[in-house]
Order: C-alpha cells, then structure tokens, then sequence
C-alpha cells in the first residue's frame, strides 16, 4: 500500500574509489579504518581498486592478504564488478565468465553476498542479447551454489526500462537490480522517461541501492563519443554541472526524498556511492545527512 514504510535498512555504506586505492592495501586499510571510524556498516570493495583478478583467475596471495585485511574490521562488504566485466564481449566471453565467477568466489571468500554488475547499453543485435543473456542464466547457477546476489545496476546510457526487462526475463531469485537514482535520473532526462515512474517500475526487483547526486545534464559524449568523454576532467564537469558527478546525496538536484518514497519491500544497504576523499570535511555530515533520509522515509533496523 502507497505511503507506508515498509522499507527495512540493514546498514548504511559507502563506495571504495580505484583512483584513491589503486591496488595498494596500505591505502585500502587507511579508507576502511576511515569509513569506520565515521560510523559505516558496510562498504562496497570494487574489484579495480584491489588487484585481485589476474587472467581471468583469483590471484591466492593477493586474496589471502585481502581476506586477512577485510576481517580485521568491524565492517560488512558488498562488491562492485570490474570495469572491463562485460558479458557482450564476445570475443572474450570465455575470459569475461572466468572473470565474473572469479568475482562471485571473491564475494563469497570475504563474506559479501552483493555483487554489482552494469548492464551496460541494450544493443539492436538480437544474438549479441541472447548471448548475454544465457551466460547470465549459467552465471546465475554458479553465483546461486555460493549464495551471492547478483545485481544489474543500471546506468545512464540506457533507460531503466530495459534494465527490468532483462531481470524479469532470467526470473531467477538471486539476479536483482541494483537501483542507481542517479544514473536514473542522468537518462531519464536524455531518454525522456519519466524518473520517479521508472522507480516504481523496478521496486519490485530492487536488491540494492546506489545513492548519489547530480543535476540532471547528461553528457551526451559519454553515449557518442567515450574516448572523448574519458578526457575530459572531472573539475570542469563539476563546474558545467555535466555527467555522473557522484555528488553526496543533497548536494545536486535528484528528488531523492519524492522517490525513497516509492520504495516498498526493499531490504538492504543503503550504499552512498560518491567521491568521499573530495568531501572529507563534510563526510561526517554527509553520513547524518543519510541517516536523515531513512529515518524520514524507511524503518531502520541496523
């Protein structure tokens, strides 16, 4: 029913950031104790920031110096897919399903059973979907023996629509969304949907979340022309307001609070996913401030 709070919080969490990171455990141990000591429940490892897959394959020293890190806090875990982790690749699917089971026994060795995959963009060759399609089934079987969710994150370059499609189309348990409102948001404006609909749409598939801010003005370069968009810098499309900004929520101009609202049944994390290094001043604030968000509009049950 419309209008109750029937959303249960397990914990507030954050995004690790490759470029703050970049392999080094020294620099990952010093952003957890951070995340920490700030107060978080969880944090999202992504799988670029820790060098662990190598060919394909878990590298077992590597993992094992992880694994020893990650339990020394008092801190759950989701995971974040590889950039590269893309399941259209058929010239490396081989490779891109090692990578993907590889990532799933990552999640399963540290205890975290959130994994985040980007759908990417739905193309117009019909086998080139069908073949995501079934490896998608096969991953899910596998992902399914070590009790590890996968969840679709849709992003700005494709509407939200497709996203629910192709999760209602594996209609197996353990592949869900994961929701990001910004990037909802970035495409609603470019694909010309509506945003807050496009919430109700996929609530009911909706696993985990991804919570961050921007102003509404997509890139078009990010869809045309990539190899542009990646030169360009972040400060300038900060101050031209441009692209995924992965602002703290509040800062931009993404009706959070209208569609927080709309969710009904979802149990999970509440994942910040922005540029923490950039806001540590703020950080502390920030984290409040998403305290404020549950309390107005979920149950809160850490």
């Amino acid at each position: 029913m419309k209008g109750e709070k029937f959303v249960n919080i397990i914990g507030i969490g954050i995004n690790t950031q490759q470029d703050c990171i970049n392999g080094e455990i020294q620099k990952l141990q010093e952003n957890l104790q951070y995340f920490q000591d700030l107060g978080y429940d969880y944090v999202e490892i992504s799988i670029d920031a820790v060098d662990v897959i190598y060919h394909g394959r878990l590298n077992s020293r590597r993992m094992n110096d992880l694994k020893s890190l990650l339990n020394r806090f008092d801190l759950k875990y989701t995971i974040h897919a590889p950039r590269v982790l893309d399941l259209r690749d058929v010239e490396n699917l081989e490779v891109q399903k090692r990578i993907f089971n590889e990532c799933i026994l990552f999640g399963s060795e540290i205890e975290a059973n959130i994994f985040v995959y980007h759908y990417g963009r739905k193309t117009e060759d019909e086998q080139l979907e069908e073949k995501l399609y079934q490896s998608m089934l096969e991953i899910s079987d596998f992902a399914a023996d070590y009790k590890v969710q996968i969840c679709v994150e849709n992003i700005e370059i494709d509407t939200v629509s497709n996203v629910v499609d192709f999760v209602k189309r594996i209609e197996r348990e353990n592949v869900g969304i994961t929701f990001d409102f910004g990037h909802a948001y970035l495409a609603s404006k470019y694909f010309c949907f509506n945003f807050l609909k496009s919430v109700e749409m996929a609530t009911p598939y909706i696993k985990h979340v991804h919570v961050a801010d921007n102003f509404g003005c997509f890139e078009e370069a990010r869809l045309l022309r990539n190899e542009q968009y990646k030169m360009k810098k972040y400060p300038g499309l900060l101050q031209l307001g441009q692209g995924d900004l992965h602002l703290p929520p509040g800062w931009g101009e993404v009706p959070l609070d209208e569609a927080f609202e709309i969710l009904e049944d979802y149990k999970g994390v509440f994942l910040m996913e922005y540029y923490s290094y950039r806001y540590k001043p703020y950080n502390q604030e920030i984290l409040e401030a998403a305290k404020g968000y549950i309390k107005r509009h979920t149950v809160f049950c850490k």
